[in-house]
């Protein structure tokens, strides 16, 4: 006769935790670009309508790495406080190239974390959701073309 032996399983194994995975952006920061340098890009863009799809999709060749959000604001409420705290303060009239790459980043990363908190992320997250979190915590450009986006909120 054949003895059944019980299996006893504990959760108190250490399980590796995934490295976080890094994404390389290669672009130029626009706030280190020179006078001149704006000036040339405000000259190439003044073909297209301001704020239209192309004069955006011109701006995606540069990143702008947004203010920090600070760890003790919860990330259910990151979109109020890039609300309340990253605004523009000049008229829209006066804005440069360096402007409107700032607040189509500001609006990319605004638009992920309303994701994040229509989309219900409840604690624990999973990994892929604290890497979200984080990149929109720590200011992550998320104006990308859109298989770049897809890539940062893996």
């Amino acid at each position: 006769m054949k003895e059944n032996k019980k299996l006893e399983t504990t959760n108190t194994e250490i399980v590796p935790q995934a490295p976080l995975i890094q994404i390389t952006d290669n672009r130029r920061e626009i706030d280190e670009l020179t006078d001149t340098e704006i000036k040339e890009i405000e000259k190439e863009l003044e073909q297209y309508d301001k704020c239209m799809w192309r004069h955006l999709e011109q701006l995606q060749k540069f990143k702008h790495i947004g203010g920090e959000i600070p760890k003790d604001v919860p990330f259910t409420e990151y979109s109020a406080y890039i609300h309340q705290n990253f605004r523009n303060p000049k008229p829209r009239k006066e804005w440069t190239a360096r402007d409107y790459k700032v607040e189509a980043s500001r609006e990319r990363r605004l638009m992920v974390a309303f994701a994040i908190r229509n989309n219900g992320y409840k604690e624990p997250l999973t990994d892929r959701q604290k890497r979200v979190v984080e990149r929109v915590r720590n200011g992550t450009d998320f104006h990308v073309s859109f298989e770049k986006l897809w890539e940062l909120l893996k």
